[in-house]
Parts: structure tokens; C-alpha cells; sequence
């Protein structure tokens, strides 16, 4: 079992991470209180885009993350 590996990160803005096969995008939000990461894991469409273009492929994913947080898996930071 391999462990998490950061791949890039924007502090306080957005993280990927590779998890085995998987990348994985967390995105920090301070509301609800008391915060939450917010987590997605890429599908293989979205993984080869980010591969090609980098995090412009992203941009999109991450504000729907930001906005849309209930949608998603949420990490409480407590």
C-alpha cells in the first residue's frame, strides 16, 4: 500500500494528491464552521486533461467544489 503523494498544491486554495491509482483534489473551505476540506476524486477523463494541461483543466472542478460543497465528500478540520 502506497502512501498520499502531493502532486501540486495553492496553499489555502486547492491540493492534488495521488493515492495509488487515483488523484485525488481537496479543496479547503472555512464555512460551514467549524471548516472542511472538500474532497473529489478525478475520473480517468479528467486525470489524462489534468496530465495535458495541468490545473487549467481543474479550474472549473475546483469552483464547483467552493460553491457546490454539500455535493461532495466533506472532511470536517475538527
Amino acid at each position: 500500500m502506497s502512501g498520499k503523494k502531493l502532486l501540486e498544491q495553492k496553499e489555502w486554495q486547492y491540493y492534488i494528491y495521488e493515492e495509488d491509482s487515483r488523484m485525488i483534489v481537496s479543496v479547503p473551505i472555512a464555512h460551514p464552521a467549524p471548516g472542511f476540506d472538500i474532497i473529489y476524486t478525478l475520473n480517468e477523463s479528467e486525470k489524462e486533461k489534468y496530465r495535458q494541461t495541468g490545473i487549467k483543466a481543474l479550474e472549473d472542478r475546483i469552483e464547483d467544489m467552493k460553491v457546490n460543497f454539500s455535493n461532495y465528500e466533506m472532511n470536517s478540520w475538527r
